[in-house]
């Protein structure tokens, strides 16, 4: 007997061999963000933190890729017989996290969910003009609209319109602390302000992908600490925003510096229905208070672009902003609307603000400066990141400084933000002429007509200055040297994850 027993652990040794080098093998990337989540459910959720992670847990019916070009996700195909009606064909064998098949009632579900009003969807703008969303069969879906939306594609492609399962919502009431998508991570473990585990989904439908076992999520506040993260090879990557920083960044050959235009917009925003802010006077003497070029020099160190109320790398839409009303200071004009509207020496608000780059705190200490040479004092409102995205839900402000998500498609950004019906029109804006304006965009199907439509609507918001729009960011990853494979799109997505891998 002994004289097989060492013939036999060298066979068990051989038999565990792939085991063993498949674990040591294994692929984990380490991410470095500067806030947490808020919250996982794709539907409800407003803040880039959250939407982040959704990137990688869900899928919608398209998506939008590097390009900026709408490319299939859950669904393998779509036709538009006519302009109200689009059919969509699923993709088969798809399943979510908890092991079910993904079939049309799902989808069905999912975007009548957003549609409802009790749900109280951003994304409920993007499906507005929708009358039905039906299950043809267990792999096609009909939409049907009032009428002609050019911009439904683009909106489909949202993180607030992914597709869930009905049994996860019913069973959890909302899916804002778990996880239940077809996306190619999936949910393991979520420390709050601490990290954020996802492991590869084994049966995700894109063949090879994702290319990681695990990515991990580290919540590191300061932009500084996650750059020296990343030198020191404790971190793999990270969303560093402070310009700063990733001027220093660009010159260490430790890392990999990945910058691209942004479609997203910082702006400054009023509560319209509080006083001052409820006079057009009042708004339009502020915004000639603001001065672009300051603010992207002292805030974001040059690494930005100013916009008005598209952001200028979307060149097909986008006027430049220097064409616009109100887009160099004008100290002595404002200071008369002021005295116009009954304020001859000015007077004081708050701007709700955060330490995290979304806050824009930088951006708010900036204009505090630039508004006291026009005699109206701002006073900084500073609030933890949660105190933040809550007093935004509830549009519990004077005013704010925020990021925008951005679009290439002039219809999803502005409807949802400044009509009076939009879905986050959290400045509480009201406005027949630029309603109008808005409906006339999204009925119409030819470019060369809602070019004129828009081109209008963008002197008509820069006038009526309900919220001022700064500038678009630039969107910086820094990368240790072992990362290969991601790519921007310029929205702030890092969907690529499924494509990048890190060197052993």
């Amino acid at each position: 007997m002994k004289r097989f027993s060492f013939p036999l652990v060298v066979l068990a040794l051989m038999l565990a061999m792939p085991a063993l080098s498949a674990f040591a093998a294994e692929k984990t990337l380490t991410i470095g963000v500067d806030q947490e989540a808020i919250g996982l459910d794709p539907n409800i959720v407003t803040a880039f933190s959250s939407h982040r992670r959704i990137d990688l847990l869900y899928n919608r019916l398209v998506r939008i890729d590097d390009k900026l070009a709408i490319v299939p996700d859950l669904a393998a195909s779509w036709e538009n017989p006519d302009n109200v009606t689009y059919i969509f064909h699923l993709r088969r064998g798809v399943k979510f996290h908890n092991g079910r098949e993904m079939v049309a009632d799902d989808v069905a579900y999912s975007l009548n969910r957003v549609l409802d009003p009790k749900t109280a969807s951003p994304g409920r703008s993007y499906l507005a003009t929708a009358t039905s969303i039906t299950a043809m069969d267990a792999y096609t879906v009909k939409i049907i609209l009032s009428g002609p939306l050019p911009s439904l594609l683009d909106g489909l492609s949202s993180n607030n319109l992914a597709i869930v399962p009905k049994e996860a919502v019913e069973k959890e009431g909302n899916l804002q602390k778990v996880a239940v998508g077809t996306g190619p991570f999936m949910l393991k473990e979520w420390l709050p302000d601490n990290s954020m585990t996802l492991v590869r989904n084994p049966n995700y439908f894109e063949k090879g992908l994702p290319l990681l076992d695990k990515v991990i999520f580290r919540v590191i506040p300061e932009q500084a600490s996650l750059y020296a993260g990343v030198k020191s090879g404790e971190l793999d990557m990270a969303t560093i925003s402070e310009g700063a920083i990733v001027r220093q960044a660009k010159k260490d050959a430790k890392v990999t510096v990945m910058s691209k235009p942004g479609i997203n917009l910082r702006t400054f925003g009023f509560n319209n229905t509080r006083k001052p802010f409820d006079d057009i006077r009042v708004r339009q003497a502020l915004a000639l208070a603001i001065d672009r070029s300051e603010i992207i020099a002292a805030a974001e160190f040059g690494m930005g672009q100013a916009t008005g109320p598209l952001p200028v790398s979307v060149v097909e839409w986008a006027l430049p902003p220097a064409s616009l009303p109100f887009a160099k200071p004008d100290f002595d004009k404002a200071r008369k609307l002021l005295a116009d509207a009954g304020y001859p020496a000015g007077f004081t608000f708050k701007i709700v603000t955060a330490s995290t780059y979304e806050g824009g705190l930088a951006v708010a200490q900036v204009i505090q400066n630039q508004l006291s040479k026009i005699g109206v004092k701002a006073e900084l409102d500073v609030v933890e990141w949660g105190v933040y995205i809550d007093r935004w839900v509830k549009r519990d402000f004077d005013s704010m400084v925020e990021i925008r998500g951005g679009s290439a498609e002039p219809d999803r950004f502005l409807y949802r933000t400044l009509h009076s019906t939009g879905g986050v029109n959290n400045f509480l804006f009201k406005d027949a002429e630029v309603d109008k304006l808005l409906d006339q965009g999204r009925a119409l199907t030819k470019n060369s007509e809602r070019k004129a439509v828009y081109d209008k609507l963008q002197t008509v918001l820069t006038e009526k200055a309900p919220v001022i729009f700064l500038y678009s960011p630039m969107e910086n990853q820094v990368m240790g040297k072992k990362v290969s494979g991601f790519k921007q799109v310029g929205n702030g997505s890092i969907f690529y994850l499924s494509t990048t891998t890190v060197s052993n």
